[in-house]
């Protein structure tokens, strides 16, 4: 037998906390407070900023799916700062957070490997990336027992958009009923005010209209777009949304938090899609 392959914590300590009992408990009081209006959601869009930032955020996306039974969390990420037209599929067999270990589904990592060029197995872009590592918290909270596939998109373009869609279809068409797909994205940041807010207003009015040609176009012409526009789109697109509607649970920024007027502000938000 081969040697086990973990992709271990990289942001514990920075963005949540590393003690165990301390991060289990920050996690529940955050899943306690939140009210989505909905436990049923088939998919939805949550934050990645550290737990201070938008932890509120994640916990109202995350519970708003809280009551359905899930085999499987497919979690759909940017690469920040990526060179390569490529799709990122994990090496490791496990993704390890102070809370425990969660098991990445080989079997449907190697089905998408094999559905095109574009698709890299490399565990050294999931080391780099925090969009996949915000979300576990919440999923070992409430979905202990469900495997993971996560997924990064790099360079975001027509062709990993479209390699990205292709494969959601033909490896999670008839696996839906039971996977969670959970989209990893901040609305947008500028330090313009008014960057930044329209940014987030422009993103949000194409995902919530499901609008994979919108989002796809923002890619290339508006300043500051959404981190997770490339993943949006390439979910939309692939078909996996049918039957549902998104619904914005919340938003709010980082303007609380912001201590000069050259520091970023980012823009968050809690999406829930569920049946229409």
């Amino acid at each position: 037998m081969g040697q086990v392959k973990v992709r271990d914590a990289t942001v514990a300590g920075i963005f949540y906390p590393d003690d165990p009992s301390e991060l289990e408990a920050r996690v529940a009081s955050l899943l306690e407070a939140a009210k989505p209006g909905t436990k049923n959601a088939k998919a939805i869009l949550s934050p990645h900023a550290g737990l201070d930032y938008s932890g509120d955020l994640s916990a109202l996306a995350w519970k708003s799916a809280s009551d359905r039974n899930i085999d499987t969390v497919l979690i759909l990420s940017p690469l920040h700062r990526a060179e390569e037209n490529q799709i990122f599929l994990p090496e490791s067999d496990y993704f390890e957070i102070p809370t425990g270990r969660i098991i990445v589904d080989r079997d449907l990592v190697d089905e998408m490997k094999d559905c095109g060029t574009l698709m890299s197995v490399n565990d050294i872009p999931h080391f780099e990336e925090h969009g996949i590592e915000l979300q576990l918290p919440f999923m070992t909270a409430l979905f202990p027992a469900a495997r993971l596939v996560p997924v990064l998109m790099g360079k975001p373009s027509q062709s990993t958009v479209k390699a990205l869609s292709s494969a959601l279809s033909i490896v999670f068409a008839n696996r839906i009923e039971t996977t969670l797909v959970v989209l990893s994205s901040d609305l947008g940041s500028a330090t313009e005010e008014h960057i930044a807010a329209a940014c987030a207003d422009r993103f949000l009015r194409s995902f919530l209209a499901a609008d994979a040609k919108a989002l796809l176009d923002d890619l290339s012409t508006v300043e500051g777009c959404a981190c997770g526009t490339g993943c949006s789109s390439a979910f939309f697109s692939s078909g996996l949304s049918r039957g549902t509607k998104a619904r914005l649970l919340a938003r709010h920024d980082s303007s609380a938090s912001r201590e000069t007027g050259e520091e970023r502000l980012v823009h968050y938000a809690a999406i829930a899609l569920t049946d229409d």
